[in-house]
């Protein structure tokens, strides 16, 4: 029994080293859907490094009996600056994979998401490393041994911004030069999906763009999903150059980037055209940027 006993530990020592993986797909926009099961009731979710706190929708939410709200209130801003009052309610847990997260805070939302039942987000993933395979269409939650061996590979690192709020919603920001002429701040959000450059107008005049030019700029109007009363005004001009600050990682050329109206940030942007291989280790602040699958 005792021989039993500790074969057991072992071998569950072993399972707890080894890297989890979770494929996704992609949709047509370029968003990471994965499968998680929470509350025991698996979903289809958007893997989410700017939406700051786990969402489900109020449908999911009454088939995984997420009903519980938690006392309080927390007041959250679109990157638009549209305030969303967030309900927080307790769960049991989400489990991604083999990873699970005990008692994890999931916001309620009262929206129709298609086949999509919500989004996870940065939250789960404080202390646990992570690759985004752009190439290989999967998630892999690091080791500290595998983490070591990227780490060795030499990519480009680049440094990470945490803005964790009240330890309830966390997003990752990095600095990035544009058109070698200004060091602008950006929030890196995979649930964004693909091609997606968002700027502050207030730097237009900067970079030499006229808003007013019709030749060059084009004027667009988005509806919001969530407050349909809510509208911004968007100016689409040309970008030269896009890189990540003080590192060798590549930068993205000749591009079309969206100038928003009411953007409370520098910037908001997708992720995969950094590169098809891309690590975040979030307790060192760190992206680890890789230029070929594993």
């Amino acid at each position: 029994m005792r021989v039993l006993f500790l074969f057991l530990l072992i071998s569950l020592s072993i399972a707890s080293s080894a890297q989890v993986v979770i494929p996704f797909e992609q949709t047509p926009q370029g968003h990471i859907l994965i499968k998680a099961v929470v509350n025991g009731v698996e979903g289809s979710f958007v893997f989410d490094t700017g939406g700051g706190v786990n969402v489900v929708t109020k449908k999911f939410a009454g088939k995984a009996n997420i009903t519980r709200q938690k006392d309080g209130g927390y007041t959250a801003f679109r990157a638009t600056g549209e305030r969303v009052d967030v309900v927080f309610y307790a769960s049991q847990s989400i489990a991604i994979g083999s990873y699970k997260i005990d008692n994890p805070e999931i916001a309620v939302l009262d929206a129709d998401f298609g086949p999509i039942d919500g989004l996870i987000s940065l939250v789960n993933f404080r202390t646990q490393p992570f690759t985004i395979d752009y190439s290989g269409k999967k998630l892999v939650l690091e080791t500290t041994q595998s983490l070591q061996a990227i780490r060795k590979k030499n990519r480009a690192s680049v440094p990470l911004q945490l803005e964790d709020s009240r330890g309830r919603s966390l997003d990752i920001f990095a600095y990035f030069r544009v058109n070698d002429t200004l060091t602008l701040q950006f929030l890196l959000d995979s649930g964004s999906g693909s091609g997606v450059f968002r700027l502050n107008p207030r730097y237009m005049p900067q970079l030499g763009i006229d808003k007013s030019d019709s030749a060059k700029v084009q004027v667009r109007e988005h509806r919001s999903e969530i407050d349909t009363a809510f509208v911004s005004r968007t100016y689409i001009a040309e970008i030269k150059k896009l890189q990540p600050h003080q590192t060798n990682a590549r930068p993205h050329t000749a591009f079309k980037a969206a100038f928003v109206d009411g953007l409370i940030y520098d910037g908001i942007i997708s992720i995969d055209w950094m590169g098809p291989v891309l690590t975040f280790d979030l307790a060192r602040r760190e992206l680890l940027v890789g230029q070929e699958a594993k």
